[in-house]
């Protein structure tokens, strides 16, 4: 299963970089097809932070930036860990912290019960996760819930790939001793 989920991201952006390209030859179609394919994944990010309003308005902000500075952004070797830094500069002068605070909503864990057992794990994994340092939980949040590979994550938050291990290690480590009683549910959630 994982391998098959590799393949489909390797496709995934490979066939991205392609329409990035195509876009910066002048295709705005392919900028169009960007835009909406990343925006809900921008979105989802952004929650996290800010109010709905100020998240659309970081993201129309990114992708204004980036068509009017479309000359620096010619060498984009991976559309999505692009795209996530830009808006994460553009969260950062909104929110004008030097580190974000993550929430955990509904909508991040995909989880196959009924509502009352879906609300009682998602309040103890919100519980468990607020004893992670907000590095931490930004780290495992990209990681886990966006689907970021390590490099991608150093990428994005301009830290060393062994950093970004060494802190995902030691977040791991953490979860798994806080959530001893719900060893499954972590389980399921950093099985790699």
């Amino acid at each position: 299963m994982k391998k098959s989920l590799n393949s489909h991201n390797n496709s995934s952006q490979k066939s991205h970089s392609k329409l990035w390209s195509s876009y910066i030859n002048g295709d705005q179609e392919a900028f169009k097809i960007i835009y909406n394919y990343y925006y809900q994944m921008l979105y989802n990010f952004g929650k996290r932070f800010l109010s709905a309003s100020e998240v659309e308005d970081c993201i129309h902000d990114t992708f204004l930036n980036i068509l009017k500075y479309k000359e620096s952004s010619l060498e984009v070797k991976n559309v999505k860990a692009y795209l996530f830094k830009c808006f994460r500069n553009q969260v950062f002068k909104v929110k004008k912290d030097t580190q974000l605070e993550f929430d955990l909503n509904e909508g991040t864990i995909a989880y196959e019960e009924d509502s009352q057992d879906k609300e009682l794990i998602l309040k103890q994994l919100k519980k468990i996760i607020k004893e992670l340092s907000p590095r931490e939980r930004e780290i495992v949040y990209l990681k886990y819930f966006q689907n970021f590979n390590n490099i991608e994550i150093s990428e994005l938050l301009d830290i060393n790939y062994q950093t970004v291990r060494n802190i995902l290690a030691n977040a791991i480590k953490k979860l798994r001793v806080l959530g001893e009683n719900y060893i499954e549910l972590l389980f399921m959630l950093f099985n790699e």
